[in-house]
């Protein structure tokens, strides 16, 4: 039988939908072990965590270059390095459980929160300001050894705030999140990272 099925690879699967965090710092997080302490306790804590909450349907992570071939009389087919990137669109999407003011400001973009003790305001700007990009938006999920994390910079949900409820069922938020660089000087990379954290030996 002809296959691609090897030993090792169900050493090598992503497993299960994974958790979305808002400005997760993970820098000191050098293997699984330690980036799953630093989840546990975002899980634990009752107040103030990175963690956006419960997901459904998992989600996505697309990149896709904004690639353009250069157009000359003779060329009638594709040659190396006669296309150009000028860019990546960078996403992740998902869709939002857990329906509060957090989440709602994160799928409206451009919007202010107004807190009381028992009342949250919402009110949607047209204009949009620096705090509204979310400057490191987190996606971790399982691995067959580990984690796999990919975090995107100055995250907005650029697809708009679509609500849906139904009878006998919960409100979900779905979002497209794209990442977007600090400014015209970038360092030639994409606003994105991808890190495997494997097992200490």
């Amino acid at each position: 039988m002809t296959t691609g099925l090897r030993a090792s690879t169900f050493e090598n699967l992503q497993l299960n939908a994974g958790m979305f965090l808002a400005n997760f710092d993970y820098s000191t997080a050098t293997d699984a072990a330690t980036l799953g302490a630093l989840l546990k306790t975002e899980r634990e804590k009752t107040s103030g965590s990175a963690l956006i909450g419960a997901t459904r349907g998992g989600g996505t992570f697309v990149c896709t270059p904004n690639t353009r071939s250069i157009e000359a009389d003779g060329k009638r087919e594709e040659w190396k390095g006669s296309s150009v990137n000028d860019g990546w669109t960078i996403k992740l999407t998902t869709t939002l459980l857990e329906i509060n003011a957090d989440n709602l400001k994160r799928s409206f973009g451009t919007a202010d929160v107004t807190d009381t003790e028992k009342k949250h305001t919402i009110k949607i700007r047209t204009d949009i300001k620096d705090a509204d990009y979310i400057e490191s938006l987190v996606w971790v999920g399982d691995t067959s050894k580990g984690y796999v994390l990919i975090a995107i910079k100055n995250a907005l949900n650029t697809a708009g705030a679509t609500l849906t409820w139904t009878d006998k069922g919960e409100g979900t938020i779905p979002v497209e999140f794209t990442a977007h660089q600090d400014g015209l000087e970038t360092d030639g990379y994409a606003p994105c990272e991808v890190i495997f954290f494997d097992p200490a030996a």
